[in-house]
């Protein structure tokens, strides 16, 4: 584990440590979870909201600054109330088509003819052959069968949207007696049965592949994120390898094959460190999800898919040195290989077809002496877990996570990008006038160069404390505070955060904390945010009135480009979901019946350990992206969850130690 003393934690106050341990958060992974009043307090914020935070006068980002940063809000839940939705996944009788039977849907299994059934309905998704975002390979596995039994591995399907496409390709019925049979005719097996435990505050978006995102209440609790909390993006099954058995295989335009163990790279090359944030390219795709422009790429991350972690490993430019590569030559410009212009990575995950994960970047990133391109097999200071790419994976800092292979296997130089589905298809920025259902299914659209594709990311800020959704102790309250995370991909610098308490209509800037020091354009970290905003006289009047009052916070980060975050999401939409990076709005309400710092849910059904999309909603229901909304796929989906989390644990050793302290000071019996 990260050594501690690499960024010192923050003092906490006697009373903030004992109100966090206190209690500690349920597993909100099942949500048939039994959870507790509603309108129970939230312990271990009184810092983060209250009058106590002293803010001084100067402050370095090379320096700790020197008051109280709150502890995490420790929340208590109420589960996803789970209700029977009759339409959705439920096609409608269709009297006008055919009738067909399962052996007919069987004869169209190729590319030239692709039938499916599900539920009694029978599609034609020929023209979706190269249109499906994971791949072609995996709509040619299903074709013709039923789709029941591969949904019930995949249960994001079932949230109601992608049937509700699927019905305008539908050209026939199953009889009801072939439906039910088509349904439970083969078990289609469980490729994540051997997935590792995760955490409770890992809230999975999806559960097959497993994508993860935190608590963002928790995101500002430390300045690294632990790797227990680190978000977690899988494309396919976790594969188990062992150390010895691990190669490296190196090939392409300007060198010779080349094949390295794990413990080449620890021994032949100098080690390596550094501190970077690392953001899913779709972060708060949820956002841009709604009843009238759907996203249809999963998982639809709500607003936590990114993390700070301190990577170890040997620079990937030292490697292609080894491999007889000119290196220093070519980033100085004085040598030029024609057609030499990629780097292709090639995992060892793969679908149940064969297919591998893969994508690349632009050669220039791994050469550069200065772009920390590193094959890291260190997560801090611990060996790397088999979530985030054990034993070997690659650090692009700057760059899109999608673009950082975990598992890496195959390192290929070459003069074209890599041809895998998530290179070409799934992050790439299409116009907003652009759609899935009426440009995409049929790929390739007519104009993929106006459709880049996703390398570094914009400027992002996102406020985590106080939550979404919570009502703030505001009796004699003459302020709120807000903390939060800011980060710029291409390793530029947060050089302001503007914080409102009124959605927008008014800003002031955040104090910025940023205990690193990076160079200029190579901040790869993020920086944390905070501040304590007085409130207007009109709503310190309305307070002491008895009156409550609503609060809209957001914050907006200033890149050192002068790029800044806007306001909406309408001129950016995109129908891959990717690049989100509007002001994130968080609604809280202030009490003047509650004592200052106290804090506690508003009454609204907790639907994901508290994340929320923009505003403390879901425009479309929820159901855990659809892992919860089909009454025939509820069963138990096999995710294991460690017993306690990791702040659980943090602070069950708190509280052993304060408890030895406090009985040295008590008085024996005798």
């Amino acid at each position: 584990m990260l050594s501690r003393t690499l960024v010192r934690r923050l003092p906490v106050s006697k009373a903030t440590l004992v109100r966090a341990l206190s209690s500690h958060p349920p597993n909100t992974q099942n949500s048939n979870t039994t959870g507790r009043n509603q309108n129970s307090y939230w312990l271990g914020a009184l810092s983060a909201l209250g009058a106590s935070m002293a803010i001084g006068a100067s402050m370095t980002l090379t320096e700790a600054p020197q008051f109280s940063q709150p502890d995490a809000m420790i929340p208590v839940e109420t589960p996803t109330s789970i209700k029977d939705h009759p339409t959705v996944n439920s096609p409608p009788a269709r009297p006008d088509l055919p009738v067909f039977t399962r052996e007919e849907v069987s004869e169209h299994s190729d590319e030239d003819s692709l039938w499916y059934t599900f539920r009694g309905g029978v599609y034609d998704l020929t023209t979706f052959y190269q249109g499906h975002p994971g791949g072609a390979p995996r709509l040619l596995m299903a074709a013709g069968q039923d789709l029941e039994p591969y949904w019930e591995i995949y249960r994001q399907h079932l949230r109601g949207h992608v049937v509700d496409w699927m019905e305008k390709h539908r050209i026939g019925s199953l009889s009801k007696e072939e439906a039910e049979a088509a349904s439970k005719s083969f078990e289609f097996g469980d490729a994540y049965e051997t997935d590792p435990e995760r955490d409770a505050n890992l809230l999975p978006c999806t559960q097959k592949p497993f994508n993860g995102e935190p608590r963002i209440d928790l995101l500002t609790r430390d300045y690294i994120t632990p790797n227990e909390l680190f978000y977690v993006r899988n494309h396919l099954p976790v594969p188990d390898i062992e150390a010895k058995e691990y190669r490296l295989i190196v090939k392409g335009k300007g060198l010779k094959k080349h094949k390295f163990t794990l413990e080449d790279l620890k021994t032949k090359f100098k080690k390596h460190e550094i501190i970077t944030t690392l953001q899913c390219a779709g972060n708060r795709r949820e956002d841009l999800h709604n009843d009238q422009m759907r996203e249809f790429l999963a998982p639809h991350w709500v607003v936590g898919a990114i993390s700070t972690a301190k990577w170890g490993g040997v620079r990937i430019r030292d490697v292609l040195k080894e491999c007889g590569l000119d290196v220093d030559a070519m980033a100085l410009g004085e040598l030029e290989i024609p057609g030499l212009e990629h780097i292709q990575f090639e995992a060892y995950d793969q679908d149940e077809t064969g297919v591998h994960y893969g994508g690349s970047v632009p050669v220039m990133k791994a050469i550069d002496p200065f772009g920390d391109a590193i094959f890291a097999f260190e997560m801090n200071g611990e060996p790397l877990p088999r979530d985030h790419g054990y034993p070997c994976r690659v650090i692009l800092p700057g760059h899109a996570g999608c673009r950082q292979c975990k598992w890496v296997h195959k390192m290929i130089l070459s003069d074209k990008e890599s041809n895998k589905c998530w290179q070409q298809k799934s992050y790439r920025h299409f116009a907003p006038d652009i759609n899935f259902e009426k440009d995409l299914a049929t790929w390739p659209p007519e104009r993929l160069d106006q459709a880049p594709i996703s390398q570094m990311m914009p400027v992002q800020s996102i406020i985590c404390n106080p939550p979404q959704n919570t009502i703030l102790g505001g009796k004699n309250a003459d302020s709120v505070t807000v903390k939060g995370v800011a980060w710029s991909g291409g390793g530029r610098e947060i050089q302001r955060v503007d914080v409102s308490i009124d959605g927008g209509k008014n800003w002031t800037a955040a104090e910025l904390y940023k205990p690193i020091k990076q160079r200029w354009n190579h901040h790869w970290a993020w920086t944390q945010f905070y501040q304590t905003v007085k409130l207007p006289e009109e709503i310190q009047k309305k307070l002491k009135n008895g009156e409550k009052v609503s609060l809209d916070l957001c914050s907006k980060a200033l890149n050192s480009d002068f790029n800044v975050q806007p306001e909406r999401m309408e001129p950016y939409w995109n129908a891959r979901g990717i690049g989100i990076n509007h002001w994130y709005h968080v609604n809280t309400t202030l009490d003047p019946n509650a004592n200052p710092g106290t804090i506690q849910r508003d009454g609204s059904t907790v639907e994901f350990g508290g994340n929320t999309p923009t505003g403390g909603k879901f425009a479309e229901k929820w159901d855990m992206h659809g892992w919860s909304a089909d009454p025939e796929h509820r069963g138990p989906s096999g995710l294991k969850t460690k017993p306690k989390s990791f702040y659980d644990k943090m602070d069950d050793d708190r509280k052993a130690r304060i408890q030895k302290e406090v009985e040295k000071c008590t008085p024996s019996d005798e």
